[in-house]
C-alpha cells in the first residue's frame, strides 16, 4: 500500500510552479521522498500531483485530523546549484600545442533518425525572461520615465553595491567575484523553471520529467526542450546554422565580419549632479553609429545573453569596483576589459548576430531603446528554447562518442584553468616587483651615481674630472628614467597580459555548466531508451527525444570547436605580442646603456 502523510499546516503553492496546495488535515499519497531542498512529491484526494515541504506533513496511519493546526514552521530554502569557485586542478600534464583538440563527427553513428525540421508543440509557456534571471526589476508602464530611469541604480554611483551569488567568475588577475545567475531567493522559483518541470512530465506522455525544479537542467528549460514540452509555437526571430566542414562541427560564420571600439570614457551626471557615472563610447564598423553606454547597460546585456545562450561561453565583464571609481587607472582598466568583451562578442558566429546585441550597438533613440529592451526581456527563445533557433545537420550522432569528446574537452579546460591561474599569480608577482623593488633599485643606483658625480665636481682636478662628473650625472638621470620605465612596463605591457588571461578564465568558467547540460541531456536520452524497452513509451516519442539530444550535441560540439580555435589564436597573439614588447623594452634599455658606456671611453 502506498505510504500516506497528513498535512499539519496550510501551504499555499506559488503560482505557475509545480507546487501543491496543502490544507491542514488532508491526506496525501507520497510519490517521491527526499526531493532536493526538503520537499516531497505527492498526490492529494483530487488526484493533483505536486511538490510540498516535507516539514509540513506527518506520517498518517488512520485517525481523525486535528481540530486546529499549529503554526507553520519556516520553509527550508531550496538548494540552487552554482558553479564551483575554482575548478579542480588537473594532474600535471603537458599543455596543448598550437594544434588544439577539435571535435568532429564520430566515426560510428547511431541508428538513423529523422531530420530536425519538426517544430515542437506542447502546453505551457516559458514565462518570460523577467522571471528567469535575477536582475533589477523594471519600473513598468510606458509613461514618462527617461532614458536612464528604466534601469536600476545599481551602478558606479552606489557606495555599497549589492552582493551577487551563485555562479562565479575570476576577478581582475585571478580572484573570484560572484555574478548572480540564480532564479531567486527563499522558495521562490522562476516561472520558466516551474513551467519546465510541470510540462516535462505532462506533455511527454508517460515519459516522466525531473520533478526537482531546482535542477539547472530544469530551470534552464533544457528538459522541456528535450522532451518537446517547451510550448514554443511562434517562429524564432534569429536562425543559426551548424555545418560540418573539414570533418569538424562548426557554427556557420557570417561572411561579413565587423569590429567594435570602446573609447572615450567620461564622467556624466544626472539628477542635477546628485549622481554621477562613467559612460563609454561604442562604435562598430557594422553601422558606424556611435552610442554611449554605462556599465549597468553592459551588465544588463550580459545577463540577457547569459540567460538566452546557455550553451555558449560568454566572456566576463570587468568586476564592479566602487572605491576610487573615478581614478584614471580603474577607468582605463575597465575600458580594456570592456574592449575585450565586445571583441569576443563580435567574433562569435552566434552572439555577433544576436538581435539584442545589435540593438545595444546601434540604438540611439530613447523610445526604440526601451522597446528593444522590453522585447529582449520577453523573449521566448531563452535557455533550452534557444535550441529551436538552431539548424543542425540531419546526420545522427553516437551519444557515447560525443560524451567522450565533451569529457576530453572538460579535462583540457580544467588543465587550462590551472595553467592560467599559475600564470596569473606569477605575472602578478612580476608586476609588483617591476613597479616596486626593481624600480627602487634602479633609482637608488641613480642617486648613488649622482652623489659620485658631485664628488668629481668638487675635487678641482680640471676638465677631466668635469667630464667624468657630467658622464656620471647623465648616467644617474637615465638610471632614474629606466626605473620609471620598469613601472610603466608593469602598468602597460604586463597589465595587458593579465587582462587577457582574466578574460579567458572568465570565459571557461562557464564550461562546467555547459558540459553538465550535455551530460544531463544524454542521461535523459538513456532514460528514454529504457522506457521504450519497458514499454512505457513508443518508438516515435523516443525518436523525437533522440533528435533533440542530437541537436544539443551539435550545439555543444560547435561551441567547443569555436572555443578551441579562439583559445589558440588568442594565446598566440597576446603571448607573442607580450614577448615582442619585452624585446622592444629591453632593446631600448640596452641601447641607452650602450650610449652611456661611450661617455666613459
Amino acid at each position: 500500500m502506498p505510504r500516506q502523510v497528513q498535512a499539519e499546516f496550510d501551504f499555499e503553492a506559488q503560482s505557475g510552479t509545480s507546487e501543491l496546495n496543502l490544507i491542514a488535515g488532508e491526506i496525501l499519497t507520497v510519490l517521491q521522498d527526499n526531493v532536493e531542498g526538503g520537499w516531497m512529491e505527492g498526490k492529494n484526494a483530487k488526484g493533483k500531483i505536486g511538490l510540498f515541504p516535507a516539514s509540513y506533513v506527518i506520517p498518517y496511519s488512520g485517525g481523525a485530523a486535528p481540530a486546529t493546526a499549529p503554526p507553520a514552521p519556516p520553509i527550508a530554502a531550496p538548494v540552487y546549484p552554482s558553479l564551483p569557485t575554482k575548478p579542480h586542478a588537473a594532474p600535471a600534464a603537458s599543455f596543448d600545442d598550437w594544434g588544439s583538440s577539435t571535435f568532429g563527427v564520430p566515426a560510428t553513428p547511431a541508428a538513423a533518425a529523422p531530420g530536425y525540421g519538426a517544430q515542437s508543440t506542447g502546453g505551457g509557456s516559458g514565462g518570460g525572461l523577467a522571471n528567469f534571471i535575477n536582475r533589477p526589476p523594471s519600473r513598468g508602464g510606458a509613461g514618462g520615465d527617461d532614458f536612464d530611469d528604466d534601469w536600476s541604480d545599481d551602478d558606479e554611483e552606489e557606495e555599497h553595491p549589492p552582493s551577487r551569488s551563485a555562479s562565479q567568475q575570476p576577478t581582475q588577475h585571478g580572484g573570484i567575484v560572484p555574478r548572480s545567475q540564480s532564479a531567486g531567493e527563499g522558495r521562490t522559483v522562476s516561472t520558466v523553471s516551474a513551467a519546465s518541470a510541470a510540462n516535462s512530465a505532462a506533455a511527454a506522455g508517460k515519459l516522466k520529467g525531473n520533478m526537482n525544479i531546482f535542477s539547472n537542467f530544469v530551470k534552464s528549460g533544457m528538459e522541456a526542450y528535450v522532451l518537446s514540452a517547451d510550448g514554443i509555437k511562434s517562429q524564432p526571430g534569429e536562425r543559426h546554422d551548424i555545418v560540418i566542414a573539414d570533418g569538424l562541427i562548426r557554427w556557420r560564420g557570417d561572411t561579413k565580419s565587423y569590429a567594435c571600439t570602446v573609447d572615450k570614457p567620461k564622467k556624466e551626471t544626472k539628477m542635477k549632479g546628485l549622481k554621477s557615472f562613467i559612460a563609454y563610447s561604442i562604435t562598430s564598423s557594422l553601422s558606424g553609429i556611435q552610442v554611449s553606454r554605462r556599465y549597468k547597460h553592459f551588465d544588463w546585456l550580459h545577463e540577457i545573453l547569459t540567460a538566452k545562450y546557455i550553451t555558449i561561453a560568454l566572456p566576463p565583464l570587468p568586476e564592479k569596483q566602487v572605491s576610487g571609481r573615478y581614478e584614471d587607472d580603474l577607468i582605463d582598466h575597465r575600458k580594456h576589459i570592456l574592449q575585450l568583451w565586445v571583441e569576443k562578442i563580435c567574433r562569435h558566429p552566434v552572439l555577433s548576430k544576436s538581435d539584442v546585441w545589435l540593438h545595444f550597438l546601434t540604438c540611439t533613440d530613447e523610445k526604440q531603446w526601451k522597446n528593444g529592451k522590453r522585447k529582449a526581456e520577453k523573449d521566448e527563445f531563452i535557455g533550452g528554447s534557444f535550441l529551436n533557433c538552431v539548424n543542425s545537420p540531419d546526420a545522427p550522432l553516437n551519444p557515447n562518442d560525443v560524451e567522450r569528446q565533451v569529457e576530453m574537452f572538460s579535462r583540457s579546460t580544467r588543465q587550462m584553468e590551472e595553467g592560467s591561474r599559475v600564470l596569473t599569480e606569477r605575472m602578478n608577482t612580476y608586476q609588483r616587483l617591476l613597479g616596486g623593488p626593481v624600480k627602487q633599485n634602479w633609482q637608488k643606483l641613480a642617486a648613488a651615481f649622482s652623489a659620485l658625480g658631485h664628488s668629481f665636481k668638487d675635487d678641482g682636478a680640471g676638465s677631466a674630472s668635469t667630464r667624468m662628473a657630467d658622464a656620471l650625472q647623465t648616467t644617474a638621470h637615465h638610471y632614474h628614467v629606466i626605473g620609471d620605465d620598469f613601472e610603466n612596463h608593469a602598468k602597460n605591457d604586463v597589465e595587458r597580459v593579465l587582462e587577457r588571461v582574466y578574460s579567458y578564465r572568465g570565459t571557461i568558467s562557464r564550461v562546467p555548466d555547459i558540459c553538465n547540460i550535455h551530460k544531463q541531456a544524454i542521461t535523459k536520452w538513456r532514460n528514454t531508451e529504457n522506457a521504450v524497452v519497458e514499454g512505457k513509451i513508443g518508438e516515435t516519442q523516443a525518436v523525437k527525444v533522440k533528435q533533440r539530444v542530437d541537436n544539443t550535441s551539435y550545439v555543444i560540439l560547435a561551441e567547443i570547436n569555436h572555443l578551441n580555435a579562439e583559445k589558440t589564436e588568442d594565446f598566440k597573439q597576446f603571448i607573442g605580442g607580450y614577448l615582442r614588447q619585452q624585446q622592444a623594452f629591453y632593446q631600448q634599455m640596452a641601447n641607452t646603456l650602450g650610449d652611456l658606456a661611450k661617455q666613459f671611453e
